[in-house]
């Protein structure tokens, strides 16, 4: 008899496991709360946690935390708030004051004048009418210099570029130049089968004496006229024989292209050489005719020469009598600076009486305001604790890996078993065979 087939694993209570999880995790928020409540003591306080009001259903106990000044510090603040109260009471004390002074009107009587801004008014109506005045360059002046003389020379200037103008009016005509040369393919392959034919007399009779000679060498070498290696041998002479031929050939192509490009460079040449001296010949008008400009450039530029001087002389005159007219415009606008300067201080003046008496009425609510402010006393800043954690333990988690080995272990005993039963079927069969075969 085999052994009993094994029981399957039991499955867990969810509800047992989540309880259970719960419980643990509520376990370890308490024990990290209690960690990280540190307990902080520096020169000017301390900051400390204690149990406060009964654990809750869960038996979770609360905590409070609680800031104490240092003995030192704590008396400053008493003594502070001491002072506080008292000039608070000073303070109501003024009110009276204060409401005093504000029913009394604000009033600008019997402070002293702004600055008079129509004197300076009436000196820029001088200025301006001043500037209104029109120049008069004319009277006693000399003459502004004229431009006829240049005109003069500026004309015959003109003239000589019409006619270099009536040079280059003449259309180019090349027809006397030699014509424009050809690619000459006949003068090209003429200079081919020259020098290739030249080659060829001379590879004929070499390559006819050469064949005899290897035939004959291999004909007394025992190799007859249509073996393999007589017949290799001739292709290797006739390969030979082609590359020669055809290096002639390719020489003869160079030469004939060379000789092609030469007739051709030569022709060109003197078809440039033709046009070049007809250029020559037609620019030469032009170029005369541009000489004889630059001689009367020059005259042109002696007669600028003396308008520049006469215009100098005139500008200088001129310049002498805006300096005459500036003089009084300066002489008023120095007194126009100075009455506004005058304007200004007057201005200040007025300014600073009515400042110091805003400060006159306005010192009693300063005074009240003083009175109600006061220095507190800053608490103990406390840094920034070190905190702990500590992690669960996953029990929902390693009971379901537990749950999942003892599955595993199952279905591998159940595994074990069936191929166990298997194995003892196939020897019952082939034992069955063996008897029928026997009787049979």
């Amino acid at each position: 008899m085999g052994k009993k087939t094994p029981d399957a694993p039991q499955p867990y209570n969810p509800s047992q496991v989540s309880a259970a999880q719960g419980a643990i995790n509520r376990e370890t928020a308490v024990a990290q709360t209690q960690l990280n409540q540190l307990d902080e003591f520096t020169p000017y306080g301390s900051s400390t946690y204690a149990p406060t009001g009964d654990p809750t259903p869960q038996g979770i106990q609360r905590y409070a935390r609680t800031f104490k000044l240092d003995p030192a510090q704590q008396a400053i603040l008493d003594q502070q708030n001491r002072v506080s109260r008292e000039l608070s009471t000073v303070a109501g004390d003024q009110v009276g004051r204060v409401g005093e002074t504000l029913a009394t009107p604000f009033t600008y009587e019997g402070m002293p004048a702004g600055g008079d801004a129509a004197q300076v008014g009436q000196t820029v109506s001088n200025l301006t009418a001043m500037t209104q005045n029109p120049y008069d360059l004319q009277a006693g002046k000399s003459f502004a210099p004229t431009a006829q003389g240049i005109g003069a020379a500026a004309d015959a200037g003109t003239q000589a570029a019409i006619t270099a103008a009536e040079s280059f009016s003449t259309p180019f005509d090349y027809s006397s130049a030699p014509a424009a040369p050809e690619a000459d393919a006949a003068a090209r392959q003429q200079v081919i089968d020259s020098m290739y034919g030249q080659a060829q007399s001379r590879l004929d009779p070499r390559f006819e004496g050469e064949q005899r000679a290897m035939e004959n060498q291999l004909a007394n070498s025992g190799i007859p006229r249509g073996s393999e290696a007589f017949s290799s041998a001739m292709r290797d002479f006739n390969l030979g024989k082609t590359d020669a031929y055809q290096t002639a050939l390719n020489s003869a192509i160079q030469a004939g292209g060379a000789e092609q490009s030469r007739l051709f460079g030569i022709g060109t040449q003197a078809r440039q050489n033709a046009i070049s001296e007809q250029n020559y010949l037609r620019a030469l008008p032009a170029a005369e005719q541009q000489q004889l400009m630059g001689m009367y450039g020059q005259e042109q530029a002696l007669r600028q020469g003396q308008f520049d001087a006469m215009g100098a002389v005139r500008d200088r005159e001129i310049d002498e009598q805006l300096r005459q007219r500036q003089i009084p415009m300066q002489e008023l606008q120095n007194l126009a600076q100075a009455q506004t300067g005058l304007f200004g201080l007057n201005d200040q003046q007025r300014q600073r009486v009515i400042e110091e008496q805003a400060y006159l009425r306005n010192l009693p609510l300063n005074e009240t305001a003083a009175l109600m402010s006061g220095t507190q006393i800053n608490n103990p800043t406390f840094g920034a604790a070190s905190t702990s954690a500590i992690a669960a333990p996953d029990y929902a988690g390693l009971t379901a890996s537990n749950y999942a080995n003892q599955v595993n272990a199952y279905n591998t005993q159940l595994g074990l078993k069936g191929a166990k039963y298997g194995a003892q079927g196939d020897l019952a069969a082939a034992l069955g065979g063996a008897a029928i075969a026997k009787w049979g």
